[in-house]
């Protein structure tokens, strides 16, 4: 279909993705307070005014970012949940894959930790990026008690926690990258395999602590009778 034939929510479709390609850009150089919405509207090809047609403010396009973002992450976390496979290593896979997921936009990372920037200094875009975070893990909540039903024992700390942990694991990690790039995505997979071992343990009531006692009063033992 050509431009000239496409209907004016097409119309809108179009100019919408392209500010926000645009958008994308000149953030990932300029930051958000260094770019302005001019800027923005001439890069993509359009006016001001197209711009005000789909977008209140810079923040709110950035907004828009976020929550296609963050729904297709939630759509990959509960496919990347562990199945009918070898638990841990299905969680190791789903952790590299976010990783390759992540970076599959490379301005994205960035992005984000320029807009986190911008919200501790701004404490109205905090509160909107902040009830977006807790959306998104209140949804990855629910995913994990689904998840949870079949597991022979009771996670050590209540499912909104363990999806806090790993937000902010993803997170840490993603920035991480962003300082020494050569941090490998396996790196980040085996945190989160060796991260969901724990919770099993806990779940099954192992207690560590004492198979570390137990280990080393026999290894004092062993000494001792030499």
């Amino acid at each position: 279909m050509s431009s000239g034939t496409l209907t004016r929510a097409e119309r809108k479709a179009e100019t919408r993705a392209a500010l926000l390609g645009s958008a994308a850009q000149l953030f990932s150089k300029m930051g958000l307070e260094g770019t302005s919405v001019d800027q923005i509207a001439a890069d993509a090809g359009y006016t001001k005014g197209a711009f005000y047609a789909n977008f209140r403010s810079k923040e709110e396009l950035f907004l828009v970012m976020l929550d296609e973002k963050y729904a297709a992450e939630l759509e990959r976390f509960e496919a990347g949940l562990p199945g009918e496979g070898v638990p841990a290593e299905e969680v190791r896979a789903a952790a590299e894959d976010f990783i390759r997921f992540v970076w599959s936009d490379p301005q994205w990372p960035k992005l984000y930790f320029e807009f986190v920037a911008y919200a501790v200094r701004h404490p109205r875009f905090r509160e909107e990026l902040a009830a977006r975070d807790r959306a998104l893990r209140e949804r990855m909540t629910i995913v994990i008690e689904a998840a949870s039903e079949g597991f022979p024992g009771d996670p050590p700390f209540p499912a909104e926690d363990l999806a806090a942990m790993i937000f902010c694991m993803a997170n840490g990690f993603v920035m991480g990258q962003l300082v020494e790039p050569g941090l490998s995505g396996k790196l980040y997979g085996a945190m989160q395999a060796t991260f969901f071992r724990g919770i099993a343990v806990s779940a099954l009531g192992i207690d560590l602590d004492a198979i570390a006692r137990g280990q080393d009063a026999k290894s004092r033992s062993a000494g001792a009778g030499r």
